[in-house]
């Protein structure tokens, strides 16, 4: 398939023009610091956006304990951390992303120190309301991926392989 020549341009998007921009990029420079400052900026209000729609929508009007909330996100740059400013490398950071569960259901506190996959969030949640895989006619239906993280989130433990 061919990338779309939208996605080509100049200053839109990481395909064309990231390794040139970021190549001139030196960690400690004063360029560095102002990106890492804002890009640690732009992350502290994703999370104080977060904490407000639990604080303001959930607690405010006694839902937290009824309500199942999945929150992952995108593991970011690295700005400059081993010498790399993007996420195009198989090491740990670029790997990984962050997944919380909370809800009925859900043991605080929890962590599941075992690989999983996002695949896994669509049936988890789905156990945790008590619902089952969509229905249908299966030859019209793709199987659902994906395994629910249930025994690990419950406090039972599911061992130490992945789910």
């Amino acid at each position: 398939r061919r990338v779309p020549q939208a996605h080509l341009r100049d200053g839109e998007g990481e395909l064309r023009d990231f390794g040139a921009r970021m190549a001139t990029l030196r960690p400690g420079s004063s360029r560095a610091a102002a990106l890492a400052a804002a890009y640690s900026a732009a992350a502290s209000f994703a999370d104080a956006q977060v904490g407000r729609v639990l604080r303001e929508g959930l607690d405010a009007h006694n839902l937290t304990a009824s309500t199942l909330v999945a929150l992952c996100g995108d593991h970011g740059f690295k700005l400059g951390h081993g010498g790399s400013w993007g996420k195009h490398t198989l090491l740990r950071a670029d790997t990984r992303v962050p997944l919380v569960v909370a809800g009925p259901g859900v043991r605080a506190g929890v962590e599941v120190r075992v690989p999983v996959e996002l695949l896994d969030v669509y049936p988890t949640l789905l156990r945790l309301a008590g619902l089952g895989p969509p229905r249908g006619d299966p030859r019209a239906q793709p199987r659902l991926e994906g395994r629910p993280l249930t025994p690990w989130l419950s406090g039972g433990g599911g061992g130490d392989s992945a789910p």
